[in-house]
């Protein structure tokens, strides 16, 4: 076992989404033994714990109470009442370091508990502790209510050795350009003349409503060749718009649906987003697709409205 820390810090990792029906399915699986020893209660550990110890106390029909973990001082609290039971199913939803679960099933066993732990997932290369019950992942993994610890902020905060914490965990949004900043040029204008097209375009107004998102958590991922970078970015300067980091579309990537949607997909990825805002509908499907990770939405300027695009894992 090695101790090289949290896999989120590589950015190049496209993680392996769990979603929530999966999550239980793979609890319900580790359950058997649990019923066997016969806990009195489910713990969840806040946050990440929470939901999947929900979905063991419902399975098993058992009742629910939470603990937190300090990370600053090491210290496992209840919230609430503490659980008035000696026998514990101690749950959290994944084990990258272990650190977490196994300073707080101590505490527990200090108090005099008895204590069967559940993570839906560990990581056996890096974690230090191994659960009782739980799955071997050595892929990076991601929950849907952990998509903010992947952010700028949230995996500065990680290398630094913190832990979650909610101020660095705000939504972070990649947001598609043509289309959500400005009105789509048409295909046959570009196909008729590419020249025109381009200047038609740079002389373009923004549109009077944008979706939302905060300057300072964003970035712009555009399907536009790098060799429009320079013009792309005096018109975003030109309209209020120039602090945003801009990427564009690299040589390497052919103008094509699906290798752009991948490249939208990665870059988002990489940045860190849990949110990316797309023009073009198919094109949505296609960037969720690749990276069911983020909450992806198609946004029609039209009405000045997103809406949430959901897809089969399978990518198009």
């Amino acid at each position: 076992m090695t101790t090289s820390g949290w896999k989120g810090l590589d950015t190049g990792r496209m993680p392996i989404f769990l979603g929530y029906d999966q999550t239980e399915r793979m609890i319900a699986a580790l359950l058997d033994r649990a019923i066997q020893w016969r806990p009195e209660v489910v713990v969840g550990i806040a946050r990440g714990g929470l939901v999947p110890a929900t979905m063991a106390a419902g399975i098993l029909a058992l009742p629910l109470s939470m603990i937190a973990f300090d990370r600053a001082n090491g210290a496992a609290r209840w919230i609430g009442a503490a659980a008035d039971a000696r026998r514990i199913l101690l749950v959290d939803d994944g084990c990258s370091t272990g650190r977490t679960m196994d300073t707080v099933r101590a505490a527990l066993l200090s108090d005099g508990r008895a204590c069967l732990t559940l993570a839906v997932v560990h990581d056996p290369e890096v974690t230090r502790y191994v659960p009782d019950l739980s799955h071997p992942m050595r892929a990076l993994w991601r929950f849907p209510w952990e998509r903010g610890e992947a952010t700028p902020a949230g995996r500065a905060l990680r290398a630094d050795g913190g832990g979650p914490n909610r101020a660095t965990e705000l939504p972070f949004y990649g947001l598609d350009l043509d289309g959500v900043f400005l009105p789509d040029v048409p295909d046959e204008v570009y196909q008729a003349d590419i020249s025109e097209a381009v200047l038609r375009r740079h002389a373009l107004e923004p549109f009077g409503h944008l979706p939302y998102f905060a300057p300072e958590r964003a970035v712009v991922i555009t399907g536009r060749p790098d060799t429009d970078r320079d013009r792309t970015q005096e018109w975003l300067t030109r309209w209020g718009f120039g602090a945003l980091p801009l990427e564009c579309r690299p040589p390497p990537v052919p103008h094509t649906p699906e290798a752009v949607a991948r490249y939208k997909a990665e870059v988002a990825t990489r940045w860190g987003c849990t949110h990316f805002v797309e023009s073009d509908a198919e094109q949505a499907l296609r960037v969720a697709a690749h990276a069911p990770h983020l909450v992806v939405s198609w946004w029609s300027a039209a009405d000045a409205r997103a809406w949430l695009i959901g897809v089969a894992a399978q990518p198009l």
